[in-house]
């Protein structure tokens, strides 16, 4: 039986999208903050007016003063966050925005908002089953994209409106989808044909596009395109070009916009950042955190911690060492990478609102590094898998984990951001074991799904 539903999904791919889809569409409302409501109207307005700013907001929204959102830039407002998901869910968007008057919309963008977040974020799961499945065998795949699908913050929040996490994630899975298609043309074909050369060329610029789109996704995510210039660079000097090439024009393209509306390379970050105070209770610069207060914080928070609501994440470390064992040219392609996650890391540890902010459930910053932590776990699947010791305890942390992506999905918020105090006031409710988010939410119970009644 367990042979036959695996087959199953192997044979009808589209199952690995529509699963993990249909459950995040399942608890029935959009779980959101601030942060997702400017990209929503960059969508309208695109469709509508064939525009990027958002002079009409207070059409939608009633505001006074604007919102930390938005900004006025050159006589237009604009949003402080990146654009790119937004252009890209106009796809997504588009049928609605044709159909519903401007009045009539709310609860409307709240389902189309959402629906664009599990859309990205159920196709980053597949294209991550892909490319696992040119590693691992498909049980093991299967397995790991579940994993990936229920056992993250994808679910909590990736899927649940349109962050930039799902399109980010989108991109760095197709990125890695091409890399492994290049690193297995490299392995296969020492004296390489014409054609296998332009095989070479073509997965190179797609994984390269891919990079460079998710930098304009989320601006830290160039840290990942940067390295991996770097070390195709340092490893295939002619045909790394085919990679930096389109990576170097989209971040370009990023920092030519920024400098255009904000005046600045940084963007919407300069406005942001200024705005530490208002929203968070933050003094001192925006990278003012010490490290070892932010960078343990980002693994084991009571209610930040990647690795207390996604232990199973703990065999990634395995990977990342074992790795550089496999001589396959495939795992030394993704050997490659294990520095990037690790300055996201270090990055988001300095960083003043280490925590992402009171908004969200669990672990935010960290959903671009997922795909990454994916592909080194995947490297000691088969130590797991011929262990019944290790394969249990594997389960264990899983099953805790899709609990835990269960309870943010259906029951956040809990009140936990501010009560008893509010966490702009008291960060050392951070380290609170006792009094953590995930049990907040739990005894808050299920909430209403107002999209679906």
């Amino acid at each position: 039986m367990k042979t036959r539903l695996i087959n199953v999904f192997d044979s009808h791919k589209l199952l690995i999208f529509f699963t993990p889809f249909l459950i995040y569409m399942l608890n029935g409302r959009e779980i959101s903050s601030g942060d997702p409501t400017p990209t929503v109207f960059v969508s309208i307005n695109a469709l509508k007016k064939g525009t990027i700013f958002l002079d009409d907001l207070h059409d939608y929204i009633a505001y006074h003063g604007l919102p930390y959102y938005v900004s006025e830039q050159k006589g237009h407002l604009v949003s402080n966050y990146p654009i790119f998901p937004g252009i890209m869910a106009v796809p997504i968007f588009a049928p609605f925005v044709w159909l519903i008057d401007k009045g009539e919309g709310d609860l409307v963008w709240k389902y189309v908002s959402k629906l664009s977040g599990a859309t990205y974020t159920s196709l980053a799961v597949l294209i991550l089953y892909l490319t696992l499945r040119r590693l691992i065998q498909k049980e093991g795949a299967l397995v790991l994209a579940g994993a990936y699908a229920l056992g993250t913050a994808l679910w909590p929040i990736a899927s649940q409106s349109l962050w930039q996490h799902g399109p980010g994630v989108f991109w760095w899975s197709v990125c890695f989808y091409y890399l492994i298609r290049f690193a297995e043309d490299c392995g296969c074909n020492h004296t390489p044909s014409q054609d296998s050369q332009r095989s070479f060329t073509r997965y190179l610029f797609y994984a390269g596009a891919a990079a460079g789109f998710a930098t304009l996704c989320r601006t830290v995510n160039g840290i990942g395109a940067v390295a991996l210039s770097l070390a195709l660079l340092c490893h295939y000097p002619r045909r790394s070009w085919s990679f930096i090439a389109p990576a170097v024009f989209l971040t370009a393209s990023l920092i030519a916009y920024n400098v255009l509306i904000f005046d600045s390379w940084k963007g919407g970050d300069v406005v942001l950042h200024s705005l530490h105070w208002e929203l968070d209770r933050v003094e001192g610069g925006s990278w003012s955190t010490p490290l070892w207060v932010g960078f343990p914080g980002q693994l084991i928070s009571p209610s930040r911690g990647l690795l207390i609501f996604s232990p199973f994440l703990i065999f990634a470390l395995w990977g990342m060492v074992a790795i550089w064992k496999k001589a396959d040219v495939r795992w030394r392609m993704i050997a490659w990478t294990i520095p990037i996650p690790i300055i996201m890391l270090l990055v988001f540890g300095k960083y003043a609102v280490w925590w992402g902010g009171n908004s969200h459930y669990g672990p935010r910053y960290q959903i671009e590094a997922y795909p990454f932590l994916m592909l080194y776990l995947a490297a000691v699947w088969p130590q797991i898998r011929n262990s019944r010791t290790w394969m249990t305890l594997f389960l264990v942390l899983l099953c805790f984990s899709v609990f835990t992506q269960w309870v943010g999905a259906f029951c956040y918020p809990g009140g936990w951001a501010v009560e008893p105090t509010a966490l702009s006031v008291d960060k050392g409710r951070l380290w609170d074991w006792s009094y953590n988010q995930i049990l907040t939410c739990l005894r808050s119970g299920i909430k209403w799904p107002y999209l679906l009644l």
